[in-house]
């Protein structure tokens, strides 16, 4: 479960990210680095997919937001997964209520 989100900060299991963060169940890729710096593509997913999540929420940040390719979410919904996409505060509520049922991996953009 993720304990808090903010701007530039993320808590997970009492470790702390600073920047843009892979949340897996059981741990955190604090060095996922986003290709494009501005919008996730397939290409930014293969850790991800690696580990075949059954639902992936994408936090797209607070006040320099990115965005998320259509082909990258149906690259994630080919392969069966579900797709949320909020911003970064409601996509930490939506991972939490999620990973206690499902096999959830988070990906957040911090700022």
């Amino acid at each position: 479960m993720i304990e808090s989100v903010s701007m530039g900060k993320l808590l997970f299991k009492g470790k702390v990210s600073r920047s843009d963060t892979i949340v897996y169940p059981d741990h955190m890729d604090t060095k996922w680095w986003i290709k494009g710096r501005n919008c996730i593509e397939s290409c930014d997913l293969e850790d991800v997919l690696k580990s075949r999540p059954e639902v992936v929420v994408v936090g797209l940040g607070f006040i320099m937001p990115i965005t998320i390719s259509d082909e990258a979410i149906e690259t994630m919904k080919t392969a069966g997964i579900e797709v949320f996409v909020e911003k970064t505060e409601e996509a930490m509520d939506v991972y939490n209520k999620n990973t206690a049922k499902k096999k959830t991996v988070g990906l957040f953009h911090l700022l």
